[in-house]
């Protein structure tokens, strides 16, 4: 992995943007995807990393669905239409968000979120205990984890923290391999949906992985 400030600081916030995305869509949410903000912090972030064309396509397609959002979408739209892919569907059975539903075998839940648990506390990261808190598996809580960690690169490279870059390259190259589960998720994605905002959304992420690689 490179080690540069601007590329890690570019990739934390690209991932939180994208955990963001995938997270319950709030107000506040709706707000920076309909008035331009959302798009333009990804733009910056991506601009940081000397514009690969990958990603510039990705945020092309992205830029697309979310001026469709902004045209036709109300806040409510945009819940009711999260919780019939994601979370609820009279139709069909939703896709989930979590990871341990992917993996080979469909391990037991508490197993995966005692093995993400465990990775996350070597870092100093205490999941809320808090009954509206997401599973540890979430794709939104394992993305913010990666941003988290870039975040934590970023400052240890420029002196604000005392930690070990190369303790961070491995927990950010190992972490990387526990999103192997993405692929399966967004291949059905594909398959179910033609949403304007989370298909884009999907192959963003699908990209930003492929890019650390």
């Amino acid at each position: 992995m490179k080690n540069t400030v601007d590329e890690s600081a570019a990739f934390a916030a690209l991932f939180d943007l994208v955990s963001m995305g995938f997270a319950y869509p709030s107000q506040d949410l709706y707000r920076a995807l309909t008035d331009g903000r959302y798009i333009e912090a990804a733009e910056s972030n991506v601009a940081l990393l000397g514009n690969p064309s990958a990603l510039v396509k990705a945020l092309q397609s992205l830029a697309v669905g979310l001026k469709s959002l902004a045209g036709d979408y109300s806040h409510r739209q945009l819940e009711t239409e999260y919780n019939a892919l994601f979370e609820l569907s009279r139709d069909q059975a939703p896709l989930h968000l979590n990871a341990h539903l992917y993996m080979e075998g469909k391990p037991a839940p508490v197993l995966v979120y005692r093995h993400l648990q465990k990775i996350y506390r070597e870092f100093a990261v205490e999941l809320n205990a808090e009954k509206a808190t997401e599973s540890p598996d979430h794709l939104a809580v394992e993305l913010e984890f990666i941003a988290y960690l870039f975040d934590l690169l970023q400052l240890t490279l420029v002196g604000e923290r005392e930690d070990s870059v190369e303790r961070i390259q491995h927990g950010l190259s190992a972490f990387f391999n526990e999103l192997d589960w993405v692929d399966k998720f967004i291949d059905a994605l594909e398959q179910r949906s033609g949403h304007p905002f989370y298909l884009p959304l999907g192959h963003l992420l699908r990209t930003l992985i492929r890019q650390r690689e």
